[in-house]
């Protein structure tokens, strides 16, 4: 028992920075190991949480290299009571300072997810039931069905809590998986840090070996080819293992600029799945829900004023709830319509900002058509053709859905809506004067968009 703990300390120690292996490695206790499993305790439940979301895929690595077959890691915190046996390991430098208690330590790498986000406390709706259930379905049984799962969506519309659920389910009913919630911005960090401090190897351990991996903000990644590169291989590896992978962006898969081929391909390769801005009715449910998880009284007069604001994000609904209870605890006054317009400001449904109407109106009038032949099946060319401007400028400016851009044109479904997205992006890059044309136009309809902010302004 203590030779195998011995030799899986000698590896681990290769793969992990001095710091993070004495603070976190170095004190744990060998319990024993058994039929393939090596069993370890810590001294507290922080410490057994932090190794099982950071490290133990480097010490199941280690173990399986120093025990020559697949080794399985359990975790547990000790009784204070029972003697420790404990596996001396020899220090690089004997001016090496004492390591503090695991908690007062401020580890290496961020915190992996929100725990404060679960599935409870997502709204689901008809913007976003698909990618509620695909999440929900990883959660319970990963990589039986969507692999890789990847989520898109423009900012704020909850793709972040549902990466973050994904993972706080997993770890509560599969305690069992080594499970890794990373934003992209970090996974590109730490493979740069790899290569400064030479280990990576242990970058490869810590991705490579995870049961679920769930990656958000992947459109970070756009022209870094490196980093691209080792994202691939990663998904690569844990697909040929029967891992999950879960990816979230705020594009679809091709829409992402200056990625390599096949890492698109391996995006696409699974389910991707849209999640649209809330509607009005979805707002509503929103606010309630967040205003019960907040513990304050929400007047529906109160949630409608705040429902009808031009606000696409689910975070800025949140960040008006909080600001309104914070007003409120302050003043120590109940939530009024009143106070809610004085302290969020007139920006009511008759002030709304640009729409996809708006854009319809714009477009119609530049191409000398009405819009009634604008939003309909006509397939003249020329009409045609305003229609393919009008859904560009609908995604672009906007950032709607592509299913929801489809309603707005006569139910069009929303492979019709990439199509014209794409064709009119094609275009702009190959014809100059085009891409003229659409510069004018959004200039145009960036001013309709300024004009509305300064109304608002003037009727405060």
């Amino acid at each position: 028992m203590n030779d195998v703990w011995s030799r899986t300390l000698r590896r681990a120690k290769r793969m992990i920075n001095k710091q993070s292996f004495q603070t976190w490695i170095s004190s744990m206790n060998c319990e024993g190991y058994k039929k393939g499993v090596l069993h370890l305790s810590v001294g507290s439940d922080s410490h057994r949480d932090w190794v099982m979301a950071n490290y133990l895929s480097y010490i199941r690595v280690a173990a399986s290299a120093a025990c020559n077959r697949e080794v399985t890691v359990e975790i547990k915190v000790q009784d204070a009571n029972k003697p420790r046996l404990v596996v001396p390991v020899k220090k690089s430098s004997r001016h090496s300072r004492a390591v503090e208690h695991p908690s007062a330590i401020v580890a290496q790498h961020p915190t992996n997810g929100n725990l404060a986000l679960a599935f409870d406390g997502f709204v689901p709706g008809e913007c976003n039931e698909f990618a509620y259930s695909a999440c929900q379905s990883v959660a319970r049984q990963p990589a039986s069905e969507f692999n890789p799962l990847y989520i898109y969506g423009q900012h704020g519309v909850g793709k972040t809590h549902l990466l973050c659920a994904t993972t706080n389910s997993l770890r509560k009913t599969h305690s069992e998986l080594s499970v890794l919630y990373q934003t992209a911005e970090d996974f590109t960090n730490e493979f740069f840090e790899s290569i400064a401090t030479k280990q990576t190897a242990g970058f490869r351990a810590r991705y490579r070996t995870q049961d679920v991996l769930l990656i958000d903000d992947v459109q970070f990644v756009q022209s870094k080819a490196s980093t691209q590169e080792a994202l691939f291989h990663t998904i690569n590896a844990l697909q040929e293992r029967g891992r999950q992978v879960v990816i979230s962006s705020d594009r679809l898969p091709e829409e992402l600029f200056s990625v390599k081929p096949k890492l698109i391909e391996r995006f696409s390769s699974g389910l991707v799945i849209d999640v649209a801005p809330p509607e009005f009715r979805m707002k509503i449910r929103i606010l309630r829900k967040k205003a019960e998880l907040l513990d304050m009284e929400l007047l529906d007069e109160v949630a409608t004023y705040i429902a009808e604001m031009s606000c696409p994000s689910v975070r800025q609904l949140e960040s008006m709830l909080t600001k309104l209870k914070g007003y409120s605890e302050l003043k120590t006054a109940p939530i009024s319509l009143e106070i809610a317009e004085a302290v969020l400001g007139r920006n009511g449904s008759g002030k709304k900002e640009l729409t996809v109407e708006a854009i319809q109106d714009k477009v119609a009038s530049y191409f000398g058509i009405g819009v009634s032949k604008l939003v309909s099946r006509d397939r003249t060319r020329s009409i045609v053709r305003a229609r393919q401007v009008a859904m560009f400028l609908s995604r672009d400016m906007l950032g709607d859905s592509y299913p929801s851009i489809g309603k707005k044109f006569s139910g069009m479904c929303h492979a019709a809506v990439i199509h014209s997205y794409k064709l009119i992006r094609a275009k702009m890059i190959a014809d100059p004067a085009f891409h003229c044309l659409i510069e004018t136009l959004k200039r145009e309809l960036g001013a309709l968009r300024q004009q509305s902010a300064i109304q608002r302004h003037l009727d405060m």
